[in-house]
């Protein structure tokens, strides 16, 4: 959450509480993932708590409208709100690269990079709502199916970051900042 630098240089008590419910949030999220079904529609910007709260969760739904990043990183602060868990679990290096530069992704690369799990144009979430409206079933296959009963294909473009993960693995897969930049310096 938001409050987190506003707490670390004015002690102040509200953010503090943000924090401590952000965190609890995240916690809560991760742990009861299993047992707990939810469908998060990320029309929009996702970032920060956003993610945390959102990405963990059993069903994801990205939009042409959705922009993910992790924009903490731009003032020097890592990846927090549990994006370092999920991250971490992305395929090959994307989730370092990701959470080192802050690149924004949008709702066809998220769906790529395993980040989200369904992909609709924001027009059409009116009638997911309904259907979603409509079940009495916490089943995930019968949820699954409806979101996909729904879904839209896309592909990613000419600029998607699909279209760099060769270069990222093999620039993101080593230990220290350093060995990254070199790497990244010595591809030009």
């Amino acid at each position: 959450m938001g409050g987190q630098p506003r707490h670390w240089l004015c002690h102040d008590e509200a953010a503090e509480h943000s924090v401590l419910v952000g965190m609890l949030l995240d916690y809560m999220n991760l742990s009861v993932k299993a047992s707990w079904r939810n469908v998060a529609i990320l029309d929009g910007i996702t970032m920060g708590g956003g993610g945390g709260v959102s990405i963990p969760g059993t069903f994801r739904v990205a939009t042409d409208r959705t922009v993910f990043a992790t924009p903490e990183v731009h003032i020097g602060f890592h990846p927090d709100a549990a994006a370092s868990f999920y991250l971490s679990h992305l395929t090959g290096h994307v989730g370092e690269y990701v959470a080192l530069t802050g690149e924004k992704l949008n709702g066809t690369d998220m769906i790529a990079l395993g980040l989200a799990t369904h992909y609709f144009m924001s027009g059409h979430l009116d009638l997911i709502d309904e259907r979603l409206a409509k079940l009495v079933t916490d089943d995930p296959s019968v949820i699954d199916s409806s979101l996909a009963q729904y879904g839209d294909m896309v592909y990613p473009d000419k600029k998607s970051i699909v279209h760099r993960l060769e270069v990222i693995d093999k620039c993101f897969s080593h230990d220290t900042v350093e060995e990254i930049v070199d790497a990244l310096v010595s591809t030009d």
